[in-house]
């Protein structure tokens, strides 16, 4: 019974955890066929759909708090395969989120220019508060990104219950503090890396 229930844990958090890491990747998809596109329409088109997923990117990151609750559901084993998981999960996360802000930095830059243009680097900061934004309201309000298409009255509600309340919206710009760090820290340590992995 005790196994059962160990496997149940481990299960379920592999079912949601590549569920939301499936919407990250969905940020990356449309950012790279934003960048790819000649046509402005479906330029935009994919830019609002990347828009709306991008946050579900560095949120993997808030799935370890779920660590919590499980930790004293499993042996000593589980606890490391769980913890080892969530960290997975987590540099996923890291991962989609600075690809996905790259793709729209590459769109807005030069691509023969090796410095950053500083609208760029102001369009990216603002942009990194507006995920910020986005990650606290799918963690305190779950609302899911394709509310916008199926209940964008909820996201309007829920948007305004983050910005009337101080400790969110002081959250959500504490996150966008975090989301500027993480990328402009790691984005060339990353792209790099995923260069050296395609020769």
């Amino acid at each position: 019974m005790l196994i059962f229930n160990i496997m149940e844990v481990f299960l379920f958090n592999l079912e949601f955890l590549f569920f939301n890491l499936f919407l990250a990747i969905i940020a990356v998809l449309f950012g790279y066929l934003m960048v790819r596109t000649k046509s402005n329409i479906l330029k935009d088109l994919f830019g609002f759909i990347w828009l709306i997923f991008l946050p579900n990117t560095i949120y993997l990151i808030t799935d370890i708090s779920h660590i919590y609750e499980d930790w004293p559901r499993v042996n000593f084993l589980f606890k490391i395969i769980i913890a080892a998981q969530y960290a997975i999960f987590a540099i996923a996360g890291i991962i989609t989120f600075i690809y996905a802000m790259y793709f729209f930095e590459r769109m807005l830059e030069n691509k023969k220019s090796k410095k950053r243009k500083p609208s760029t680097f102001l369009a990216i900061l603002i942009l990194n508060f507006i995920v910020g934004f986005g990650v606290i309201l799918g963690a305190a309000q779950r609302t899911n990104s394709w509310y916008i298409f199926t209940d964008p009255i909820r996201v309007i509600n829920d948007s305004l219950g983050v910005l009337s309340s101080y400790k969110l919206w002081y959250t959500s710009l504490i996150f966008g503090i975090f989301a500027n760090i993480i990328y402009f820290y790691f984005v060339n340590k990353v792209i790099s890396w995923g260069k050296r992995l395609k020769k």
